[in-house]
């Protein structure tokens, strides 16, 4: 009869052990992917703001183009910040966008606007 109490109470630990290892076990798939999922996050975020900076880049360039080609004197002021406000009060940009990863908007060597944060004129 002892045996037979002494056998159901091993029994009823390994139970609640399932259930702990089934816990830590779940715990341990949640770290593992925060782990190998977190940083593809990062990078898929990180290409998107640049996608959009590119795309907002080239809104600007066109903007300016078209101020050149209706005024006599250029906005383009070679290694100077884009003037955006100037351009939206002319009407050349309908609202104004900035870098989403707080780049800053400059004219390089050649007149064509580049982000400070993607170093890119393209």
């Amino acid at each position: 009869m002892s045996e037979n109490l002494l056998y159901s109470g091993i029994r009823d630990m390994r139970q609640g052990n399932i259930a702990l290892y089934a816990i830590v076990f779940l715990m341990v798939g949640v770290v593992m992917s925060i782990f190998i999922f977190f940083p593809q996050f990062l990078n898929m975020q990180s290409g998107i703001y640049g996608i959009s900076c590119r795309e907002i880049r080239q809104k600007i360039q066109v903007g300016i183009e078209d101020h050149d080609a209706n005024n006599t004197r250029s906005i383009v002021e070679r290694g100077k910040r884009v003037d955006l406000d100037a351009l939206k009060e002319k009407g050349f940009l309908n609202e104004i966008r900035l870098c989403p990863e707080k780049g800053e908007y400059k004219f390089d060597e050649r007149g064509r606007v580049i982000c400070t944060f993607h170093k890119s004129g393209e």
